[in-house]
């Protein structure tokens, strides 16, 4: 059976060794994944406790941009150990409003140690119905737990107002397709609720007199407002789906997972390989870099983490995995910092010939 993971204090142990002279200024990319934000959740928590990175601005799309405005609430309270805090709030109480959920790993799901939901009578009732009636039909008042969670959570004026952390959350406007960036003026309530909208469970959110649903399908983050909109070339993006599968899907659900996972990767996969191209032309010569900033692209990620876990699984909101994937998180950002600090301001870390076959 699974090892049960020790509860998380509200307040994270502090960091008792600074580096102030040696910070570096970064800009992070968080990828939405619903629960799977967890792991996000532990890389942040990872590297807010090296205490040697600046954050300008983030962006981030569904549990991407909690995370996202979970940090820029917890800088602007605390700093880093601020940052930290808050982001263990947040999931905390995630947690705690899915206590109620239908959403829980079934007998079979548990003995076979798994955190999937394949087996889940809750989640395989939800998925039929799901292909029956929309969430018009089935919940009509269109309640959503999360609004709860946001509005315990965020001060919107202090984030709005705020001059030193930007932050960016995608959505998608439901009747042209097209991509809509809130920026930090216009992060509220219905701005959240909107990036994290996946239309076959929650009703389409009105920002402003328009719909809108999730930012994954067409960004899953978007980064180009870190490239226009932030003074830093350093972008960190933290991936959640994976880029690389170790076994054919053949069932129904595997397949099905795959192309979810394919599906919000693309968005990602294309900045990166425009961003490699602009690297080419400065170069060789071709681009002026006087005019046209060099970016400095870093990943971390951990295919091996979520080869066993499948879309159900992004429902599964209790605390034993949530801290799973956070520790998971912690693990490769510890990886990547050991590894990589030392070049961040210099160049990129990520192998960019990996977004080709």
């Amino acid at each position: 059976m699974k090892k049960e993971n020790k509860m998380l204090t509200d307040t994270p142990k502090p960091n008792t060794f600074q580096h102030p002279k040696n910070k570096k200024k970064i800009n992070i990319a968080m990828q939405g994944g619903g629960a799977h934000g967890a792991f996000t959740w532990g890389v942040l928590d990872k590297l807010f406790e090296d205490g040697r990175f600046e954050i300008e601005g983030v962006t981030g799309t569904s549990a991407g941009g909690m995370n996202a405005v979970a940090t820029v609430q917890g800088l602007l309270d605390g700093g880093l150990e601020g940052a930290r805090k808050m982001l263990t709030k947040y999931w905390t109480l995630t947690s705690e409003k899915g206590k109620t959920s239908i959403f829980k790993p079934g007998i079979v799901d548990r003995m076979m140690d798994k955190y999937t939901m394949q087996n889940s009578p809750g989640f395989i009732g939800f998925d039929f119905m799901s292909k029956l009636l929309s969430p018009y039909q089935w919940n009509p008042m269109g309640i959503d737990p999360l609004k709860e969670v946001i509005n315990a959570m965020f001060d919107f004026k202090k984030i709005q107002a705020n001059k030193q952390h930007k932050v960016f959350l995608a959505s998608t406007h439901v009747f042209t397709g097209k991509i809509r960036i809130f920026k930090t003026e216009e992060i509220r309530t219905e701005t959240l609720l909107a990036t994290a909208c996946l239309p076959t469970i929650h009703q389409a959110v009105l920002v402003d007199n328009e719909y809108y649903w999730d930012g994954g399908f067409i960004a899953n983050p978007a980064i180009y407002p870190l490239i226009y909109s932030c003074e830093s070339p350093d972008i960190m993006i933290i991936k959640l789906n994976p880029t690389h599968r170790n076994r054919l899907p053949i069932t129904a659900a595997e397949i099905s997972d795959r192309l979810n996972e394919i599906t919000n990767n693309t968005s990602i996969l294309r900045e990166m390989r425009s961003i490699n191209f602009i690297s080419q032309l400065i170069d060789e010569g071709i681009a002026d870099p006087k005019r046209i900033k060099r970016l400095h692209v870093h990943v971390i990620e951990n295919d091996a983490a979520f080869q066993d876990l499948g879309w159900s699984s992004k429902l599964n909101t209790e605390w034993d995995f949530l801290t799973h994937l956070f520790e998971e998180g912690r693990k490769a950002a510890a990886d990547w910092i050991k590894k990589n600090y030392d070049l961040v301001g210099t160049r990129s870390t990520v192998d960019m010939k990996d977004l080709f076959i």
